[in-house]
């Protein structure tokens, strides 16, 4: 079925003047009769002219967090994965430039786009040096800081050039003041960026392990990850959507603290969902294996404290 077909005469009106002004490269008028269409109907190809004249029009932030929301659309074409990345590098957010490019399995393709963001990155260096020594001594410090600025600086630090970025994650990963949630978010960061090297880390036993990340699945694509998401939906989905999108969004988290030693703790994962949707309906379990159970309260209660801040 065309697009048209699924537009309203008005809108059928503002896409025929959008395609006027993208002609006539009026980037900004075009931009927003397209956010006024997408408002209307989002759907891929309105979403696409829409970050084509965002970026047209150098406002590429806008653009790259209209993209996320067909992300994994704009990676079924070298053209349209390019100017993802090329987003991502504008916005000098190099760390999800480098997530983005490795995503894409074609090898020559990636090299070249990790050159570009090499060069990029290289640029940056000299235009935003103190910036960047600023970010970097927050970032390596980031236990310093209250939750909320940990969130702000760690943010900061993915516009660092990557290099720069995994130095400070190495040192936090092993710190005893870093909070479980940043460690476990840096794992998954490095985990995405590919790093080859041995990863030490520190887990919520406080002990130290070494681990080769880019051996390991990411928690998403585990099977005791899909394993508890499918149970979870057997469970609630059906009867209670709202609360399965509560659940996931808590499971998720818990399982991400976890990581990725979740296989030694999660023993029972039917167990352990059970657990979860006694919980949120304020129902006691008696059911849970003790060991299981010590470390679903220690999850539970991060997540719970992590939310309140």
């Amino acid at each position: 079925m065309a697009l048209e077909e699924h537009l309203t005469p008005e809108m059928q009106q503002l896409m025929a003047r959008a395609q006027t002004e993208m002609k006539q490269e009026n980037w900004h008028d075009a931009a927003e009769t397209l956010t006024a269409v997408y408002e209307a109907l989002a759907t891929f190809e309105i979403n696409y002219r829409l970050v084509t004249a965002l970026f047209m029009d150098e406002q590429y932030q806008l653009a790259a967090s209209y993209a996320d929301d067909f992300l994994l659309n704009y990676l079924e074409s070298e053209p349209d994965f390019r100017m993802v990345v090329a987003l991502a590098v504008q916005n000098q957010n190099f760390v999800y430039a480098q997530q983005l490019a490795m995503l894409w399995d074609e090898g020559s393709v990636q090299n070249d786009v990790l050159a570009e963001i090499r060069a990029a990155e290289d640029r940056a260096r000299v235009d935003m040096a103190n910036t960047f020594q600023t970010i970097a001594r927050q970032f390596y410090h980031l236990s310093d800081y209250s939750i909320t600025e940990q969130r702000d600086r760690y943010e900061s630090a993915r516009h660092l050039p990557v290099a720069e970025f995994i130095v400070g994650a190495f040192y936090l990963l092993i710190d005893p003041y870093a909070t479980p949630i940043i460690r476990a978010t840096l794992l998954e960061d490095l985990q995405k960026l590919r790093v080859s090297d041995p990863v030490q880390y520190r887990w919520l036993d406080d002990n130290l392990y070494t681990i080769q990340l880019d051996e390991l699945p990411l928690l998403t694509d585990s099977e005791i990850f899909e394993e508890i998401a499918d149970y979870l939906d057997e469970k609630v989905g059906q009867d209670d959507p709202i609360a399965l999108e509560m659940l996931a969004q808590q499971v998720r988290f818990e399982l991400t603290l976890l990581y990725p030693r979740v296989n030694d703790v999660v023993t029972d994962p039917e167990g352990w969902v059970e657990a979860s949707i006694d919980q949120y309906y304020e129902r006691p379990n008696f059911s849970e294996m003790a060991e299981q159970k010590k470390w679903h309260e220690i999850v539970r209660d991060l997540t719970t404290n992590f939310f309140k801040n």
